[in-house]
């Protein structure tokens, strides 16, 4: 029980694209969602990103009105990298959740691009996808 008055990141498992965020200690959701606990900002920023994005989308089904599964199963498959500073990221990602800036977002892009040693070539498709 105690999972549920932590910190943690919730997401909806029917989306038209990576929308996970975090809810507040104490907060509870009224609908079905799942979550990971406990939440930080490093992992909010990957499970958001074009790369993690992609990745999913290749893993599961999409349905009516162009709605893709968020489920769990897909979601503990993404490739975290852990051995990493951390830092940078998540302070990234919480100055967007602060201030919605586009400029910190392709920054972050940027980060988490260079994270997964993305090419240039990569990167362009992961864009315009």
């Amino acid at each position: 029980m105690d999972d549920f008055n932590d910190q943690k990141i919730v997401w909806g498992n029917l989306n038209l694209k990576a929308s996970f965020c975090i809810a507040n200690g104490g907060m509870f959701i009224n609908a079905p969602c799942a979550m990971i606990v406990p939440a930080n900002y490093y992992l909010l920023a990957i499970l958001n990103s074009k790369v993690s994005d992609y990745y999913i989308r290749n893993l599961g089904v999409t349905r009516n009105g162009g709605y893709f599964e968020y489920k769990p199963m897909f979601i503990e498959q993404i490739p975290i990298p852990i051995d990493v500073k951390q830092d940078e990221i998540a302070e990234l990602c919480s100055l967007i959740i602060k201030r919605n800036d586009t400029i910190i977002e392709k920054q972050l892009d940027n980060a988490i691009y260079k994270l997964y040693n993305l090419n240039d070539d990569e990167i362009k498709f992961l864009e315009n996808y």
